[in-house]
């Protein structure tokens, strides 16, 4: 599904972590996790350069005048022929993507209506319209009441299950996430990379943040 070998990232000359070395099984729901600074952010947008990978915008505006299904279609422009015209074969595959997040309602509804946790469906949405292997994600709950919050985290984990895609996402609520993701990768600050196992993922967050 999507295999690391031996990945260096960083800010131009200077390197944050090396060495980054792990796969993703179809399927998987993983956590990314790490503090302020430690290049969550930049090893999702350097992952999101493979072909079978999409990193779904999460802090992009609502802005009034879309409907839910003409974003995720908008979000799905380089499948799209040159008059920026959709397949029905797309379309249908946005149909399954909604069903799949339990928004079909939102099809019609002005995303500037949606609830941020609506929001951040319909965002999903444009991955498993894509047909994406992997979908990334950096901070999805971010600023969401825990209402939202924990229903974005189950939304992601049934993703992955119904739909076999892998999904990585970062996040610092590290107490919600836990009990839906199968392992946890982490970012230190002296510039290591963790990787749980299914079974020691409480281990793994332990040793890079005893005090948590």
């Amino acid at each position: 599904m999507l295999k690391v070998e031996n990945l260096t990232i960083g800010y131009g000359d200077r390197p944050l972590v090396r060495d980054i070395s792990f796969e993703m099984a179809p399927g998987e729901c993983i956590l990314l996790a790490g503090a302020n600074g430690t290049g969550k952010t930049t090893l999702l947008r350097t992952l999101a350069a493979e072909a079978s990978v999409t990193l779904i915008p999460t802090n992009i505006p609502k802005v009034k005048g879309f409907s839910g299904g003409s974003f995720i279609l908008t979000g799905c422009y380089r499948e799209s022929d040159w008059r920026g015209r959709i397949s029905e074969e797309v379309a249908m595959r946005m149909e399954e993507a909604m069903e799949v997040l339990g928004i079909q309602e939102l099809k019609g509804r002005d995303i500037s209506t949606l609830s941020d946790g609506e929001f951040k469906k319909a965002c999903l949405a444009v991955g498993l319209t894509r047909r994406a292997k992997v979908l990334l994600l950096d901070e999805p709950t971010a600023f969401l009441d825990v209402e939202n919050r924990i229903s974005v985290l189950r939304t992601l984990r049934e993703v992955a299950r119904k739909t076999g895609t892998a999904v990585l996402f970062s996040s610092h609520d590290l107490h919600d996430a836990l009990p839906v993701v199968d392992r946890v990768f982490v970012l230190t600050r002296d510039g290591r990379f963790l990787a749980s196992g299914p079974d020691d993922k409480e281990t793994v967050l332990e040793e890079a943040f005893p005090t948590l």
